[in-house]
């Protein structure tokens, strides 16, 4: 089992199991982490310090604003991939970088 991670919400740390995340959303200053049950919990912090705080092998960066983990990719594109129904573009630069993550069978 992985060590839960915690998020303010109301005045209070709320646990929250990575295993459940299924993407990252930066908004301004803000990223959102949206979760399988289609919650999300918004905190202060950059992209990329919310994904220091996550398991580097589930989560892949597609994007500079959008990360997603691996375990709720449904399909890929060149320009994006779903997630839960949700599209997360992939830029060009990080698209090689999203493929050597994966497990592909050929």
């Amino acid at each position: 089992m992985l060590h839960p991670l915690f998020v303010w919400q109301n005045k209070k740390l709320k646990s929250v199991n990575p295993e459940d995340v299924m993407c990252l959303v930066t908004e301004g200053n803000y990223t959102k982490i949206v979760l399988s049950n289609k919650t999300y919990h918004m905190v202060r912090s950059s992209l990329s310090t919310a994904l220091k705080s996550l398991p580097a092998n589930m989560f892949i960066k597609t994007h500079r604003a959008y990360a997603a983990s691996i375990l709720f990719i449904d399909n890929i594109t060149r320009d994006h991939l779903t997630v839960g129904g949700e599209i997360i573009p992939i830029g060009r630069q990080f698209y090689q970088g999203v493929i050597k993550k994966l497990h592909i069978i050929e």
